[in-house]
């Protein structure tokens, strides 16, 4: 069970600190959001469960101050409510189990949860795969004013970017916006995640709201959108130059970042100036947005704009990150060239490592044609570039087997076929 967690104690973490704001003219009020009633989903219906993933935020530098906290009968001034991770921390263990319990009185079809302590193997008849829903939490207000032990009085506004998931199409088949609010004028004894919860709630049921999602529970793909096979899209990033790899390591090592996708980290590069980066599907996961960390330390939000399971490429755009791309061959090495690596095998704190080796061969895996070579690779180098003697990217690192003892049979897919898989022309 949880620990509950005092209003008073929580929201004192997660204050600015020092700074005292003025009294509020209407003590612990926030912007109420309109609520709408769920799309009904037929009772004994088909269709895929819906399981939210997961639940993004942004943090700014410094912190932003998102309400008031207040204290005692008059409700007199005790400091800001910032937008920190100690916020998110009190109300996201919540967010799971509420956004179940509106899904289930909608009667929404949900996972399966057994309490059986043994299960049986018996043949079940097929059911549908599972709807992956995230969300970005985009804006937040709350203010409070505790009342010791009576509890506390106060409210919650959020602001959501929702995204529907269809892990079998791989590709995000509904998005909107929903608004949600949790106001009380008189103390209650609740936990202080427990308001940030019924706000959630709301937004939840503004969701349920919408007949995209509910098509998109029920497996309905829009005809049109089915029929439109996706545009081509044309990346203006820099041409190779005939400089060596060793002298412009510097420029090359910066175009590098780390990568945070939905379970851990691996590498990527950018390709063109404006902040589109290339990197492995496994590294993001079915997570729409990334956190991306450059080689300076600076962090971008990156959004997944493309992406190829079969493949194991994607395409990230992030903001403009200041560092000069990668330059593309438009040629394929031949066996017997150097090839340079570049990523952060092992997390972050190796990032920038550069391994040297070379071609091997060209291999064709499960009808899928991959560069083989000798270059040193390790957990965490996924998604970075494999770059011939002048810098220039020619395959994208994928997979090793020098784990399972097989040295030098590391594994690169062509940067080439990536593109292609993608629908990208580089020019």
């Amino acid at each position: 069970m949880m620990k509950r967690i005092t209003t008073l104690a929580f929201l004192a973490a997660a204050m600015a600190g020092g700074g005292v704001a003025p009294a509020l003219a209407d003590p612990a009020k926030v912007r109420q959001a309109e609520e709408r009633q769920p799309v009904p989903f037929a009772e004994g219906a088909r269709g895929k469960p819906a399981l939210l993933k997961t639940v993004k935020v942004r943090y700014e530098s410094p912190p932003t101050r998102v309400g008031e906290l207040q204290k005692g009968w008059l409700c007199s001034p005790a400091g800001d409510i910032v937008w920190n991770a100690k916020l998110f921390d009190l109300f996201s263990p919540y967010l799971r189990k509420t956004f179940r319990t509106e899904l289930e009185k909608a009667s929404y079809p949900v996972p399966r949860v057994s309490d059986a302590i043994f299960e049986e193997k018996k043949e079940k008849a097929p059911v549908a795969s599972e709807l992956h829903v995230g969300a970005l939490i985009k804006e937040l207000s709350a203010n409070f004013c505790t009342k010791g032990s009576d509890g506390a009085l106060g409210g919650v506004h959020m602001k959501l970017f929702w995204q529907a998931f269809s892990p079998e199409a791989q590709k995000v088949v509904f998005e909107t916006t929903t608004e949600g609010s949790y106001q009380t004028e008189t103390p209650e004894k609740i936990p202080a995640g427990e308001f940030f919860a019924r706000a959630f709630a709301v937004a939840t049921r503004n969701l349920l709201a919408e007949q995209g999602f509910h098509d998109a529970v029920a497996g309905a793909v829009p005809p049109a959108e089915a029929a439109v096979p996706p545009e081509r899209l044309r990346l203006k990033g820099v041409r190779p130059t005939e400089e060596s790899l060793t002298s412009a390591i510097t420029t090359l090592r910066a175009a590098v970042a780390t990568v945070f996708g939905e379970v851990g980290s691996g590498s990527g590069f950018f390709v063109t100036q404006d902040g589109y980066l290339l990197t492995n599907q496994h590294v993001v996961g079915t997570t729409r947005f990334v956190k991306v960390r450059l080689a300076s330390g600076r962090e971008l939000v990156g959004e997944v704009v493309r992406a190829d399971r079969g493949r194991d490429v994607a395409l990230v755009k992030a903001e403009p990150p200041g560092v000069k791309p990668m330059p593309l061959r438009s040629g394929e090495p031949n066996v017997g060239e150097e090839v340079y690596a570049i990523g952060s095998p092992l997390g972050d704190k190796f990032s920038g490592t550069l391994t040297r080796g070379v071609l091997g061969g060209y291999r064709t895996l499960e009808d899928k044609r991959f560069l083989q070579s000798d270059v040193a690779i390790l957990p965490g180098s996924s998604g970075g570039p494999l770059l011939d003697g002048k810098g220039a990217v020619v395959g994208i690192t994928t997979m090793g087997l020098g784990a399972r003892g097989i040295a030098g049979m590391n594994f690169f897919i062509p940067i080439g076929d990536a593109l292609a898989k993608l629908g990208v022309e580089a020019e």
